[in-house]
């Protein structure tokens, strides 16, 4: 396993108007590792420190306190994951908890409908009010930032493709697409203590997996002691990317004033292959008595936008290909067939990582 310093943008030339071709080509093209970091974004540390923080002490309230907060009629796509999520050979993923919420709206639809055949999409959030407060605020707060983090990549998205593709693609054609979108999804990570018996393997925190979504924004992660004391991140761990040109690991590492922009399956689709998603997972540290947190938003399109490929894309064996996909991680090509809309595509990935294996 090597380091790798991955491709940056400067948020202040971005404003500038800079042409960011070569560096999105080196990033998202099918030899990059499918993610980008931005640069000296307005001050955020405030918002990151509080949500952060808020999901530490969410972790540790009493086990039927936090049940109160879980849902699974969507699949534990709201509120409160432990152990629901499947994904290493089927194996329960119990070394992380997650806490999802819309930061678009707490309700983005009264359609029963919706709401009952497609529940990942449109269940309403669940906020731990009598128990934690803080958290709703500290998660709106936050993945405001990460919003505007993530329609710009997306304008930069439009530009490129407009150029690659000598004027087929349309000028703001996915910008557009996302700001419709109503189903973002914003994940509060924590990554609980390792016991001694913690798996030692490459991906012993959070398992091989590629987002399916649009494009995912983090947060440089937080590791706190027991005692909540911020502590530096452990050589030993974090998050790891399968390079496509020849399936070996690559450790990425943010700071803290950064943000980490990765692409989704369903743009890789969208855009006919011209961008890249990649696998990835976030390696297991067997330092004892330190957790790690984070905040991943998971930006999407509306659910009734048609999986289509644009007249520009690649071969269609391209387009749905990953290379060196980990085992256990269902492939794009099942999950993406029969889906006519975007919300039958996102059901096909959460039953696949969800249900039993």
């Amino acid at each position: 396993m090597s380091e790798i310093k991955p491709v940056s943008i400067s948020y202040s030339d971005f404003k500038a108007g800079k042409d960011f071709t070569e560096e999105l080509s080196e990033a998202f093209g099918a030899n990059g590792l499918g993610l980008i970091v931005v640069r000296d974004f307005p001050d955020f540390q405030k918002e990151r420190q509080a949500a952060l923080r808020a999901i530490r002490k969410f972790a540790d309230l009493p086990e039927e306190t936090k049940e109160k907060y879980t849902d699974s009629k969507s699949n534990y796509s709201v509120g409160w994951s432990h152990g629901k999520e499947k994904m290493r050979n089927g194996v329960p993923d119990t070394a992380k908890g997650s806490y999802y919420a819309n930061p678009l709206g707490d309700v983005i639809t009264d359609d029963q409908y919706l709401k009952e055949n497609f529940p990942e999409l449109y269940a309403d959030n669940i906020w731990p009010g009598e128990d934690l407060p803080e958290l709703e605020p500290a998660f709106k707060n936050m993945t405001q930032v990460q919003l505007g983090v993530g329609y710009m990549i997306c304008e930069l998205f439009d530009r490129y493709l407009h150029s690659k593709t000598n004027g087929l693609h349309p000028p703001g054609h996915f910008l557009e697409m996302l700001r419709r979108g109503t189903t973002c999804k914003g994940r509060l990570l924590h990554y609980f203590p390792a016991p001694p018996t913690a798996s030692k393997s490459q991906d012993g925190l959070c398992g091989w997996h590629l987002d399916h979504g649009g494009i995912t924004i983090l947060t440089c992660p937080l590791y706190l002691d027991l005692q909540s004391n911020e502590i530096p991140a452990p050589s030993d761990c974090g998050l790891h990317i399968k390079h496509p040109t020849d399936g070996s690991i690559v450790k990425v590492t943010l700071p803290p004033d950064c943000m980490l922009v990765q692409l989704g399956e369903s743009f890789q689709y969208l855009s006919g292959g011209h961008l890249r998603a990649t696998a990835h997972c976030v390696k297991s540290s067997q330092t004892p008595d330190i957790t790690r947190e984070t905040l991943a938003l998971f930006m999407d399109w509306m659910p009734e936008e048609v999986m289509k490929l644009p007249e520009y894309t690649r071969p269609y064996s391209e387009v749905v290909h990953t290379p060196f996909l980990p085992e256990g991680v269902p492939e794009l090509e099942g999950r993406i067939k029969g889906a006519k809309h975007y919300r039958d595509f996102a059901k096909n990935t959460f039953t696949a990582y969800y249900s039993e294996k």
